[in-house]
């Protein structure tokens, strides 16, 4: 195993703290919205990957199938997902966003952009190409170890 040292695990932690409350990510509801970050995310995901089965969005976001089943339900009940047989196979469901649920992907997407511009408004253009260079970094280096 891999030594580890403490104070690299009290800076990501840290890291991660700061950049969860800079996203207001426990805020009851995200950007404003009315709804939870988890809710928020799902109609992220199935706008970007409509149509899409309830099992990809568990893959994809990492969330327990019964907490994806409640909030799928409560989605399609609130008006923004609808659910359909898929011609391929009748056991499966394809999830798609509503009308209202596209408007609402627009609008948190616009609200994520925005919220994105408003963090880095202070920094010049050079260091927001160095924050961008570490995030894609940080990125590849922990999507390496997804994948081990």
């Amino acid at each position: 195993m891999i030594n580890i040292a403490a104070a690299f695990i009290a800076d990501m932690r840290r890291f991660n703290r700061f950049y969860t409350n800079i996203l207001g990510l426990l805020d009851r509801h995200v950007l404003d919205s009315g709804h939870s970050f988890t809710e928020a995310r799902v109609i992220i995901e199935i706008g970007m990957i409509e149509p899409c089965i309830a099992n990809t969005l568990v893959d994809s976001l990492k969330i327990d199938r019964s907490y994806m089943s409640r909030i799928i339900a409560k989605l399609c009940k609130e008006g923004f997902l609808v659910k359909e047989n898929s011609s391929v196979d009748n056991r499966t469901n394809l999830i798609r966003l509503t009308p209202k649920g596209k408007a609402f992907y627009r609008q948190l997407d616009e609200r994520s952009d925005e919220q994105i511009i408003k963090l880095v408004q202070g920094l010049s253009e050079e260091e927001i190409k160095e924050l961008h260079t570490s995030m894609v970094f940080i990125q590849n280096k922990l999507e390496k170890l997804e994948r081990i």
